[in-house]
């Protein structure tokens, strides 16, 4: 036949892409996917989470603490008269 290959042609013991052979392999592969995909959520919110605690601080910082030179804005001159 043209094209017809074995399903575990060139790979050992039908490589990873293979049916799970016992209950426990399906679990296992069910519990992995399940905790990579709790991973990426914790690492959105994790990395939200710095995001907006820094937007914070200098929203923070520019109301309280900053005072803009004049002296160097365009258009405005620092003589007086």
């Amino acid at each position: 036949m043209k094209g017809a290959k074995s399903a575990a042609a060139g790979r050992v013991n039908g490589g990873p892409d293979r049916r799970p052979s016992y209950p426990g392999d399906q679990w296992i592969r069910q519990a992995n996917s399940a905790t990579k995909i709790w991973v990426k959520v914790a690492m959105g919110i994790a990395y939200f989470l710095c995001v907006s605690i820094a937007a914070f601080v200098l929203a923070i910082y520019y109301v309280v603490f900053w005072r803009p030179d004049n002296s160097t804005l365009p258009g405005i001159s620092s003589s007086k008269g």
